[in-house]
């Protein structure tokens, strides 16, 4: 009877080992799915705030559809020896007319010399043509590029109403023909709140809080950083955190579709924006092309955001609040305590070695003082004319580290004289405290 009991006790250890083992696997597969999956089954007060907050209509959405995405950008030839990315319209407030903003690039050396005009309601309106060249150019490096970045602008001095299309013809070239090119609208005004439409407008204006620009043409896709999938998900994760939702990506198509998949079970919104640029990309021609970029990148956000960035992966910025926050410390309100002529905040920033074995970026402590950084990082508050914010001169204010910090994180294979340093000594108890606030709410969802 004995051993009929021993047998039964040892079938039965086997069964529970053999059940243990299977609830053991289930919940690792579990695990890896709430991961990513976030929004069932928790009462989080940083996920609940992420549901609240995502209160736009449907119709708002397809106003930002549309504002941030159409017509698409691409560049197409117009001459023989020009491109040109997109083109804005805008109406002149105190007096008639208006002129179309052009982003365009040309073979270094070329002959610029156009003819323009615009499609209004089925007939054509001659236009003057004029053309800036870069504004950098001569401060930018260019010696390595082959080419030159242009602004075209095509002038009417009477109403005619909206144009839908400017079209380019180059005198020069060997063959004539007229390039028509699709017109966003830069509309002077918009409000905060839902207006009637007009046979002309949108029946929704929306106006975000802060949208984020993503450069993935100079980002470098082979590197440890990008290679990573929480790291990259982090660079969403955490500007989410301070109240943006809404990201430009350029070169989108450089995105893995693990990232975009990931992101698309979240409230953020990628808008996709090609960039098949034309001529050679080189280590000398970055400079240049991140701000043709960054010209887009205003345009494209001026009637429908607050203030934006221009970021790649790498780049994370702590200021020292929220932007979607009804607090009188909400960050907005407290740029906005500035000069109405000031429309640039410059951010100190750290090059952060990045060990993609720690869990969180925020973990990665480590910084040198000796990365030479690529270029600065300025927020931009879109509250000025587009002309004023593109200006060279226009008024850039260095924000101190009370007020906010970035980090830019690298390789550090070679590390300077000075050493390593933790960038966390020389920040103040409450900037860190919101940051370590910030830290937590991505760690519930990473």
């Amino acid at each position: 009877m004995r051993k009929y009991q021993q047998l039964a006790l040892l079938l039965i250890s086997c069964f529970s080992v053999g059940i243990l083992m299977m609830y053991k696997s289930e919940n690792n597969r579990l695990k890896y799915v709430l991961k990513y999956v976030n929004f069932f089954g928790r009462n989080d007060a940083a996920v609940l705030r992420r549901l609240q907050n995502g209160t736009e209509t449907e119709d708002e959405q397809q106003v930002l559809r549309t504002a941030f995405s159409k017509p698409l950008p691409v560049w197409q030839l117009i001459g023989d020896s020009f491109h040109a990315y997109s083109a804005y319209w805008k109406r002149n407030e105190l007096v008639a007319g208006g002129e179309a903003h052009v982003i365009v690039v040309g073979r270094k050396g070329a002959v610029v010399d156009f003819r323009c005009n615009f499609e209004v309601g089925g007939r054509s309106v001659q236009g003057k043509f004029r053309f800036q060249r870069d504004a950098t150019e001569g401060v930018v490096d260019d010696n390595g590029a082959t080419f030159t970045y242009y602004n075209f602008f095509c002038q009417v001095s009477r109403n005619f109403g909206q144009p839908d299309y400017v079209s380019f013809s180059d005198t020069t070239a060997s063959t004539k023909r007229q390039v028509k090119l699709r017109l966003r609208y830069v509309k002077p005004t918009i409000t905060n709140t839902a207006t009637k439409s007009t046979a002309s407008t949108p029946s929704v204006h929306v106006r975000l809080p802060a949208t984020i620009c993503v450069d993935l043409v100079s980002f470098n896709m082979s590197s440890t950083f990008a290679r990573n999938a929480d790291a990259m998900l982090q660079f969403f994760l955490f500007h989410q955190a301070l109240g943006v939702e809404h990201f430009l990506v350029y070169n989108y198509d450089e995105l893995s579709e693990n990232v975009v998949r990931l992101l698309e079970r979240t409230k953020l919104h990628l808008y996709g924006l090609p960039f098949n640029f034309p001529f050679l990309q080189t280590n000398t021609t970055t400079a240049r092309i991140r701000q043709l970029i960054l010209s887009d990148c205003l345009l494209r956000n001026v009637n429908y955001a607050g203030f934006t960035m221009l970021l790649t992966p790498n780049e994370l910025v702590y200021p020292n609040a929220r932007f979607a926050s009804d607090t009188k410390r909400a960050l907005q309100q407290q740029l906005r305590h500035f000069s109405t002529e000031t429309c640039r905040f410059e951010l100190a920033t750290y090059a952060v070695c990045f060990d993609e074995h720690k869990k969180l970026l925020l973990d990665n402590v480590q910084y040198d003082p000796e990365v030479k950084a690529p270029h600065k990082l300025i927020l931009y508050r879109l509250e000025l004319p587009p002309a004023q914010l593109l200006l060279p001169t226009a008024t850039t204010v260095e924000l101190p580290l009370s007020s906010g910090l970035a980090h830019r994180y690298v390789d550090c294979e070679q590390v300077g004289k000075d050493g390593l340093h933790d960038w966390r000594n020389g920040v103040r108890e409450d900037l860190m405290d919101h940051i370590n606030t910030l830290r937590n709410e991505v760690d519930l969802l990473i």
